[in-house]
């Protein structure tokens, strides 16, 4: 029963047709090389409704339909052969089809079945229509399988023709009367002579191929290990976060459980990502073990016609999969929360003490009219852009001019962990690095770019006025990530992130309103009243720029009021900590790297003023 075994085995996986899952009938080969049922490419290419277009359901490669319809796809002739074959040496041992019983002895060609003597005579030969079917002995049947393999196929067009001939100027095989009618002055010569240098050839491409296949593999399980690694990775943190929620007062375990969150996010992020990645890669894999697969069955089983007739195709395609190489993403590990918790979120180890009033601690004229946004590094370099002029000016701590360049339309700017600038134009956001332009990202996803942001990811946030939403983009290949649509806004302009949370801060002008939302929009809170502008409390008169500082306070230039709002972290008013005696008309506002209040007006002028002091508990 050994070649029975050998054969089941070799069906469930070279004889499958990945569609239906059964023995391949009329299989047809694809441009990528995989075969199918002719039947289940049809029902195929029906139900995706493309009809001019068939996409692999393996590798999901697109190819066009040929002309004339899917039944001009290349048969898989030797797929069949081999399949016959398989079907030969599993009849050795073949129990009769109908008892199940006893050892075939006879096989009706007719009926595709195996029939012991007895129910052969009793069932098969009994009934009158199956009388002129042709039944062979099991051995005989092998022998006419055996001597099929090496039989020269014939014409598509003329069925008796046999193909044995090979035109190099048309690239395609043909019989004799073809040579003296449409091949006629071709250089056509004996298939033979030349299907056994192109089997070398092919032997010797898909030898290069199958080392192809390793580096994918290779490239898997790095994968999978760094899967593992991300899994250890939020244990460990979460372990941390824990241990320090036991030591820390009250206030603290409402951060602790956001780290812990964050943690969960940040591995499920990765993880997810680094599944697509294996997806991709597994693809890839696939279609190249196919193409190798193919290649090597057509050198080991294909007639001479079939070596030809795919001998150019297979080794271009060969050709094209070898330079196709694995890509493993760089190792995206946790950072220790050691440093994290009391720097970045634990806020509360500091008290803080409100000035009655604000005091000034700078100002200067920045001769520009309509600045249109503002931001500030790490360094203490000052960025604005305006609108009007057309230009981005980085102002020095000491308040001299570092650089100014020309920029269409700028609206929006705000500077990335490595001192990269995002600006939001016409024509959709501009990098910069050092004032020179480095690439735009973001045309086509939005109508009417605003105000930009960067949230504790890293990611990059930018307010589409227009289509009411924020775009989110990653700061590496600047992909869009995200749309966060904020409907209930009537003229969404400047947004912000508060510290260790998710929330945006999202300024509607027009609407008179700020809001709270979260990346899946949903809305936290709001302050102001929705189409109504006012001066008392709870009231605003076109809230302009906001931002946020790193206790989690709200900033919001309420430019018809002539003051700046202060909000608490969850959106009810602290106080007015800019008023009508120090500012006129505020359009924009940033913390600077000392913790100040930076306020710019639509005249051009630029205040810097102390408002908190801080000490440790």
């Amino acid at each position: 029963m050994a070649s029975k075994k050998f054969y089941e085995g070799f069906s469930d996986n070279f004889l499958t047709c990945h569609i239906c899952l059964h023995e391949y009938e009329d299989p047809r080969v694809l441009p990528c090389y995989h075969t199918f049922c002719l039947a289940c490419l049809v029902q195929h290419v029906a139900a995706s409704g493309t009809g001019r277009n068939i996409t692999c359901p393996v590798c999901r490669q697109e190819a066009p339909v040929p002309p004339g319809g899917l039944e001009n796809l290349v048969r898989n002739f030797f797929l069949s052969k081999v399949k016959d074959f398989m079907l030969t040496a599993a009849s050795k041992d073949k129990l009769c089809g109908n008892c199940h019983s006893q050892v075939a002895q006879f096989y009706c060609q007719d009926c595709k079945h195996f029939f012991c003597e007895k129910c052969r005579q009793k069932q098969h030969d009994a009934i009158k229509f199956l009388q002129g079917h042709t039944v062979m002995s099991v051995s005989d049947f092998g022998k006419q399988v055996q001597e099929m393999k090496g039989v020269t196929l014939f014409c598509d067009k003329h069925e008796e023709e046999r193909l044995k001939f090979y035109c190099t100027d048309d690239d395609v095989v043909v019989f004799r009367d073809c040579i003296l009618t449409k091949h006629n002055k071709h250089n056509c010569v004996d298939i033979a002579d030349v299907a056994e240098t192109q089997k070398e050839k092919i032997q010797s491409a898909f030898h290069d191929l199958s080392k192809n296949i390793s580096l994918f593999e290779n490239a898997e399980s790095e994968i999978s290990k760094q899967q593992e690694d991300a899994t250890d990775d939020v244990n460990k943190t979460v372990t941390n976060i824990e241990q320090q929620e036991a030591d820390i007062i009250k206030e603290v375990q409402r951060i602790s459980a956001q780290l812990i969150a964050e943690a969960k996010d940040h591995a499920a992020t990765n993880i997810k990502s680094l599944e697509a990645e294996k997806d991709h890669l597994q693809l890839q894999k696939v279609s190249i073990h196919s193409t190798f697969e193919f290649a090597k069955q057509l050198v080991q089983q294909g007639s001479h016609t079939e070596v030809m007739i795919h001998a150019k195709n297979i080794q271009a395609r060969m050709k094209e999969l070898s330079s196709v190489k694995p890509t493993v993403p760089t190792k995206n590990t946790l950072t220790s929360t050691e440093e994290k918790i009391p720097v970045k979120c634990f806020v509360f180890r500091k008290k803080y003490k409100w000035l009655n009033t604000a005091s000034l601690v700078d100002e200067f004229d920045s001769s520009m009219e309509s600045l249109w946004d503002i931001s500030c590094s790490q360094s203490g370099t000052i960025y604005f852009v305006s609108c009007l002029s057309g230009n981005l000016t980085a102002i020095s701590p000491s308040l001299k001019v570092i650089f100014q360049v020309d920029v269409p339309s700028p609206r929006g700017v705000t500077v990335l962990s490595d001192d990269r600038l995002v600006l939001t134009c016409d024509n959709g956001c501009r990098v910069s690095s050092s004032g020179k332009y480095d690439r735009t990202f973001g045309q086509g996803d939005m109508s009417y770019p605003q105000g930009v942001a960067v949230d504790k990811n890293g990611h990059i946030l930018v307010c589409d006025a227009s289509n009411k939403c924020i775009c989110v983009y990653d700061a590496v290949h600047y992909n869009l990530i995200n749309k966060i649509s904020v409907p209930m806004c009537e003229g969404p302009r400047y947004i912000a992130v508060l510290p260790c949370r998710d929330t945006i801060v999202v300024s509607d002008c027009f609407g008179h309103c700020v809001y709270g939302v979260t990346p899946q929009g949903d809305v936290v809170f709001q302050y102001g009243t929705p189409g109504k502008k006012g001066s008392g409390d709870g009231y605003l008169d076109q809230p302009c720029g906001v931002c946020t500082d790193s206790a989690g306070h709200i900033f919001i230039a309420d430019l018809g009021n002539n003051r700046v709002v202060v909000l608490t972290s969850d959106g009810q008013l602290m106080r007015y900590v800019v008023g009508p005696q120090q500012v006129s008309i505020p359009r924009c506002v940033t913390i600077d790297n000392k913790g100040q209040l930076v306020v710019v007006d639509t005249g051009g002028n630029v205040r810097t003023f102390h408002y908190i002091t801080t000490s440790n508990i």
